[in-house]
């Protein structure tokens, strides 16, 4: 069965510049659940910046579902 890891980098528009990237250690079992928490997880971290840092650095948050052979 295909398994999933969540890679989450957090980037700034205005410094042109973005972080390392971050990989979860949680493997899932669907591209789907995978990405629900994707999309969770960079609301969850742009409602914890606020807005007024995220307007000002213009934050991005790019994140990705890769494939594994792991367990």
């Amino acid at each position: 069965m295909i398994k999933f890891i969540l890679t989450i980098q957090l980037c700034s528009m205005v410094h042109m510049d973005c972080m390392k990237e971050f990989q979860s250690n949680i493997v899932f079992n669907s591209y789907y659940e995978c990405m629900h928490v994707g999309y969770a997880s960079s609301i969850n971290t742009l409602n914890n910046m606020g807005q007024q840092f995220v307007d000002r650095s213009k934050v991005v948050i790019k994140f990705s579902c890769q494939e594994t052979t792991g367990s």
